[in-house]
């Protein structure tokens, strides 16, 4: 009787011993697969061999190296298996370990195989602004998007439509002002460790090569008069608040592509750097300037063509630029920023271009960007963002700062429309800085995505907009553009910043 209990016993402790053990493992097993999938789906699908390298990488030091026997670490992709994951931007790790047991061997298990599995998604940060191979307007050649790019001088007010780059909560207040809470201080100008301003992304496929990157208008021009005439045949219209506070000098940085774009100092490649002082046309600095000129029509032809400047041999490029741009395929970070100064109140518009041998570059905004638009009323639509059919069923998160500076009380309003020009459905919120007594409408939906904007109704406010993409959305090309519409009586004078992202994180194990 003692050794038949002895057996009920061993089996009881092996139930409350290994059978612990074995999920303790078993956890333990599926850490190890979230490790290996999560460190290499960032580098999906570009670099798919230092992808499953990291992942195995990832593996080894999680205790699961697949060079040891009685384990087993197996790392698929979507060109390996399109039935293992739903698109390339997703990376499976599987991790099969033989876990020894302790009592469980009286019953004759001396080991047992636990396998676990993990699926990670790299959202690469969303196209914003512009489908093409140039980000802002350029008239030469016939495009216009309707928009320019835009950065404030660091001690700009945030009310004034940047986000991120003006440190004042309010314009021509000086290093004493009230500090911005989004602000992005700029740091490491001409650096690998360059911080602050706004990233674009200059994506370049496979076959293409010579990449070319040109700037339209790069400098601060220290004038004021270019907002007159028409207002759809416009240069970019520098501006300053104060004439004698508008030192502005504009950083352009191009870097190598990079599987994480939006982190430019974990081993970017520094390709070229343009340094552009700010130039005052009325003094002759810029040779031909008339400081009355208004509009693109009554600027010569080789005053625009100047101003125009190709960054491989701008004379404002600093040393160590690279002699060619071809490092293959893939997203090149193009940072703009403001060189810190305590003197600077203007803000810096400008037009970017990109070509190649071969399948032409797309630009576009990264993470956020800071637009200029002047426009007549009238309808208006203006690129938002690439919304992929891969992100069915996951919320698009929209941040408008200061959008729709609209002059009067007419019918404006702006609504978000998908690709196909159908106006969405969504929810929304915004701050509200209105007078007390008199508050706006904070908040809308759910329901149509139409938003009344008219007299600056959201001047020195975010607007969030949430939308659900369904579960069955899909769109191919150019129909996978969201777009923002402008619908408005007077003249929009608009610096304005934008934001989208799908909720959570961007790096995540999705099961």
């Amino acid at each position: 009787m003692m050794a038949f209990f002895l057996v009920v016993l061993m089996g009881a402790a092996a139930m409350a011993i290994d059978l612990g053990w074995l999920l303790w493992q078993s956890i333990e097993i599926q850490h190890g697969a979230d490790a290996a999938a999560l460190a290499g789906v960032v580098y999906e699908p570009d670099l798919r061999t230092k992808a499953h390298a990291e992942a195995l990488t990832a593996a080894a030091q999680n205790g699961y190296d697949d060079a040891m026997p009685g384990t087993d670490v197996t790392i698929v992709d979507f060109a390996d298996d399109p039935a293992a994951v739903q698109n390339d931007s997703e990376l499976r790790a599987t991790i099969t370990h033989e876990v020894d047991t302790f009592f469980l061997k009286v019953l004759g298990m001396n080991s047992v195989k636990i396998r676990r599995t993990a699926t990670a998604r790299y959202v690469l940060p969303l196209p914003l602004g512009s489908p093409f191979s140039y980000f802002g307007n350029d008239f030469a050649l016939g495009n216009e998007p309707g928009f320019w790019g835009n950065i404030h001088g660091t001690y700009y007010g945030r009310s004034d439509g940047d986000r991120h780059s003006a440190l004042c909560l309010h314009a021509s207040q000086g290093s004493s002002c009230p500090a911005n809470p989004d602000g992005r201080l700029s740091s490491g100008e001409g650096t690998v460790d360059a911080l602050g301003g706004y990233l674009y992304g200059i994506e370049v496929s496979s076959g293409a090569s010579d990449l070319k990157v040109e700037i339209f208008d790069g400098p601060y021009y220290d004038i004021h008069d270019l907002f007159g005439g028409a207002a759809g045949n416009k240069l970019s219209g520098d501006d300053a608040r104060d004439r004698n506070n508008s030192d502005i000098v504009t950083w352009f940085m191009l870097y190598g592509p990079d599987p994480t774009p939006l982190d430019t100092t974990d081993g970017n490649e520094l390709l070229c750097s343009v340094r552009y002082e700010w130039r005052d046309t009325r003094t002759g600095d810029f040779p031909g300037w008339d400081d009355s000129w208004e509009s693109y029509d009554e600027v010569s032809p080789a005053v625009l063509s100047a101003m125009w400047d190709n960054m491989a041999t701008s004379a404002d490029k600093q040393p160590g630029c690279a002699a060619s741009f071809d490092r293959g395929p893939g997203i090149y970070p193009l940072r703009v920023m403001i060189e810190h100064s305590d003197t600077q109140g203007g803000r810096n518009h400008y037009t970017l271009r990109t070509s190649t041998v071969g399948p032409q570059p797309n630009i576009y905004g990264l993470g956020d960007m800071s637009i200029f638009s002047l426009r007549e009323g009238g309808e208006t639509e203006l690129y938002l963002a690439k919304i992929e059919e891969r992100y069915a069923g996951d919320d698009l998160v929209i941040e408008l700062w200061d959008v729709g500076d609209i002059t009067g009380k007419g019918s404006d309003k702006l609504s978000i429309l998908d690709g196909d020009g159908d106006i969405l459905d969504c929810e929304w919120v915004a701050t509200d800085n209105s007078p007390v007594g008199k508050p706006n409408k904070t908040s809308g939906g759910p329901g149509e995505c139409t938003i009344r904007a008219s007299n600056k109704k959201f001047n020195d406010e975010l607007i969030t907009i949430t939308i659900h993409l369904a579960d069955d959305y899909t769109c191919s090309g150019d129909k996978c553009w969201f777009r923002v519409l402008y619908d408005y009586t007077g003249t929009v004078q608009d610096s304005t910043t934008w934001s989208v992202h799908l909720d959570g994180n961007p790096i995540r194990i999705i099961r």
